[in-house]
């Protein structure tokens, strides 16, 4: 028998004063002594400083190991990374890795299946087991910058997210202002846009690459946070640096990372191939269909049943000449691999065009009513 867990009366009631001070405060303060440019710059200053540490640190860095950034660069997540409040980045990232092995199931620390508000907030009131370091997280256990901030977390969460910003508010002529727009109002707010990545984008949505679990691709989200908003593509592709994988996509921590690997503070930028996120994007929207399939006449059927398995012949014949391509593109054969990604791509269109005509006629359909 299982049983609920207990209460953490003292965070919970962080939680609960922090968005008080942080908007009425801040609000009423601002009322009362007037306002300056520097406070929301301040804000916003500090809210880009701590939520890239979490974004492009915690998160893709440190939780997913998509890519491998220089000892400045994890030094700089790991102390802004703490001002967020948010736990120890080995903490962080360990629940973190226990919420994508398990995730929509009962294990799943912030499952949405136990209710939108328990995704997003109510899960953090509650005491819960440590999180499996030694089973998840030894990588991270090893790393003497991990340790480090482990071991002085709650020190650079206070001096750093709330005497920072009240130094910087005495350096402009106003203490309480400081503390409260760079500290209060911007911890609420990195608080519940990294909460929505939780619960919003797992409840609403586009479920575009993966159809089994509740990440959904929300680009509301993604502009309340740093990007991490196309969740479906992320819960897919864990191990890929990017979120928001077309140019047009807001993702400024895919952008922050390959600015780090041009300044050569990151390397090893770990994207998936065309062919397999076409692959992915194939099988949820055939998965989405399927149940309209059952329903439409056999002459029709069997032409979309068709199109849909020549689309999967044109994508594993461009997945092989992908893989085919990387080998000669890692040997230096320039020649050969310039037009094996060029058939590569051939084929992807080809499998694009298949698959899309394929989704087309079944909407074109009239509804069926089953007998």
């Amino acid at each position: 028998m299982t049983t609920k867990p207990r209460i953490n009366v003292p965070l919970m009631s962080f939680l609960m004063l922090t968005p008080v001070i942080g908007i009425a405060g801040t609000a009423v303060y601002t009322w009362l002594h007037g306002f300056a440019l520097w406070m929301p710059l301040l804000a916003l200053g500090m809210y880009l400083a701590v939520g890239i540490s979490i974004c492009a640190g915690y998160h893709r860095f440190f939780s997913h190991k998509s890519y491998e950034a220089a000892r400045p660069v994890q030094i700089f997540y790991a102390i802004f990374g703490a001002m967020a409040a948010q736990n120890s980045i080995l903490w962080w990232s360990s629940s973190h890795r226990t919420h994508h092995q398990y995730v929509d199931r009962d294990w799943d620390p912030y499952s949405i299946k136990r209710g939108f508000w328990w995704a997003h907030i109510l899960w953090i009131f509650h005491d819960h087991d440590a999180p499996d370091i030694e089973g998840n997280a030894r990588d991270l256990a090893a790393n003497p910058i991990v340790q480090w901030q482990a071991r002085w977390y709650k020190v650079l969460l206070i001096v750093g997210g709330f005497g920072l910003p009240a130094l910087i508010g005495a350096l402009c002529g106003d203490v309480w202002a400081g503390l409260l727009w760079g500290g209060f109002l911007r911890l609420v707010v990195i608080h519940h846009t990294t909460f929505f990545v939780n619960s919003l984008a797992h409840y609403l949505g586009d479920a575009s690459f993966n159809a089994e679990v509740s990440a959904r691709d929300n680009w509301a989200v993604a502009l309340l946070t740093l990007g991490e908003g196309y969740h479906s593509f992320h819960h897919r592709f864990p191990a890929d640096f990017r979120n928001g994988i077309r140019w047009f996509q807001w993702d400024p921590a895919k952008w922050f990372i390959a600015t780090l690997r041009m300044l050569g503070l990151a390397h090893d930028l770990r994207s998936t191939p065309a062919p397999q996120i076409e692959q992915a994007r194939m099988q949820a929207a055939v998965r989405a269909v399927e149940p309209q399939l059952e329903h439409i006449p056999a002459p029709a059927a069997g032409e979309i049943h068709r199109l849909l398995a020549s689309a999967r012949e044109h994508l594993t014949i461009s997945i092989t000449l992908w893989r085919r391509y990387a080998a000669e593109h890692a040997e230096g054969a320039t020649a050969s691999w310039k037009s094996t990604r060029q058939y590569a791509r051939q084929h992807l269109r080809l499998a694009r065009r298949e698959w899309r005509e394929a989704c087309r006629r079944v909407n074109s359909m009239p509804s069926q009513t089953p007998a």
